[in-house]
Order: structure tokens, then sequence, then C-alpha cells
């Protein structure tokens, strides 16, 4: 009788490293096949390192810190990423407090956001 596998548990920092490596690599413009040339290892490997498939070494990281022209401290974020949701709201709300200051910019603004509400509000309400 065989043995099953058991698919191995990986801890949580390699899910953050596995989305920084991927945010990294596509800010620089570069493919896993490109990455992995110049970590010297296998495509293959890159894209299940992206998938958080596998845990690197830290002599690994180190080389794909060099390929992708950053620092392992930098691959290796300690907490997880923001909700892009949450972020993106609070940029919203920021631009919006600034915005609603300037009463040309409200003339603009107020027709516009009220078409990409889907309706139309009348002056004055």
């Amino acid at each position: 009788m065989g043995k099953r596998s058991v698919p191995i548990q990986h801890a949580g920092i390699v899910d953050r490293f596995a989305a920084r490596l991927r945010e990294v690599r596509t800010a620089r413009g570069m493919t896993q096949v490109e990455l992995a040339r110049r970590a010297n290892v296998t495509p293959n490997y890159i894209g299940r390192l992206e998938n958080a498939g596998a845990a690197p070494g830290i002599d690994l990281v180190e080389r794909l810190a060099t390929a992708l022209g950053t620092t392992s401290t930098d691959l290796l974020p300690t907490t997880a990423p923001a909700d892009p949701q949450t972020v993106l709201r609070e940029q919203a709300h920021r631009l919006l407090d600034r915005l609603v200051q300037d009463q040309e910019a409200l003339t603009f603004l107020v027709p516009l956001m009220a078409r990409l509400a889907g309706g139309r509000i009348a002056p004055g309400g």
C-alpha cells in the first residue's frame, strides 16, 4: 500500500513572498522566463514560487533579489499587504477632501460623480 501525499502547509510568509515576488517582477517588466534565467532556476520554479507552491531557501531569495535589483528584505514582507479596495477607498477619501475645498473643482466633480453613480443631481440638490 502506497503512502498518500499530504499537501505541504506553508507559513503565511510564503504567500506574502509569492505576492511580492510577482509584484516586483511585473513592475520591472520582467517575464518569469527572464527572472528564471537571471536567478539560475527554471521558469516552472518561478511559477511555483509566485503561486506559493514552493518556499525558497535564503540563498535563492538573495539571488532573486539581485536579479530583480532589490533587496532580500524587500521580497520578504513581514506583514500582509493591505486590502486593495481599502487602500483605494482611503485614497479616494483623501482626494475628495482636498477637492471639495475648491469651487472650480466642485463644478466639474459633482456632475462627473453623479454620472458615475448612474443618476443626475439637480442644481442645489
